[in-house]
């Protein structure tokens, strides 16, 4: 049976060793520093996919339209330091980072709760659940206002006001849904970052709660 991986968040945030065992894999160049519009996706060799863009026999016959080997050049420099980085084990450094963040943000926010805090996940993002009677989109407008850009779902949400499937999958209700924040980083990401805002958060928190207070 042949096997299939999206690791568009993985690739370049984790060793990627291993991964060219699956028969069928792709990644996502801007995920990893690298141009937006470029992208792979490895197949077997002498495997029939059928092609979305018809036309020309570029790429085998797989994918009509001229290579843009520009931004193809890229993206492999791009892999090619991220790999490097995470050979020198500076994703784990990274990781300290985010869980330092965490641990302030628990401490800064009674009633916060990181989704997923048992398990092993990317050091570039943060699912949090934030106290009783706030609102993600409150946060996400206040936090913008302090200089902070988070989001209220994944990075491929659609706008939809449904809650999140991947969250009801975790036993996170409807109902605390609509508190979820996502806080994310990239490699240029500093510890001080991090620190800022943690801060941030902690402020507007106070913020939001002297309105509601007043």
């Amino acid at each position: 049976m042949p096997f299939f991986t999206d690791a568009v968040q993985f690739i370049g945030k984790q060793p990627g060793k291993g991964l060219g065992d699956c028969d069928y894999l792709s990644g996502a160049a801007h995920k990893f520093g690298g141009p937006r519009g470029v992208g792979f996706l490895k197949i077997p060799h002498r495997s029939q996919i059928t092609p979305l863009l018809l036309g020309g026999k570029q790429e085998g016959g797989r994918r009509a339209g001229t290579e843009n080997v520009a931004i193809i050049a890229a993206m492999m420099a791009a892999l090619e330091v991220r790999e490097k980085q995470i050979s020198q084990s500076l994703h784990l450094l990274r990781g300290v980072w985010r869980d330092n963040f965490e641990r302030e943000l628990l401490r800064a926010l009674p009633g916060t709760t990181i989704i997923g805090a048992s398990v092993p996940r990317l050091w570039n993002t943060v699912s949090a659940l934030m106290p009783e009677g706030d609102r993600k989109h409150q946060w996400v407008i206040r936090l913008d206002k302090a200089g902070f850009a988070v989001s209220t779902g994944s990075a491929c949400t659609t706008g939809k006001e449904e809650p999140s499937y991947v969250l009801s999958a975790m036993s996170v209700k409807a109902a605390q849904a609509v508190r979820v924040v996502r806080f994310s980083a990239g490699w240029e990401t500093t510890e001080s970052n991090w620190d800022a805002l943690v801060k941030g958060v902690a402020k507007v928190h106070d913020e939001m709660h002297h309105t509601k207070a007043a």
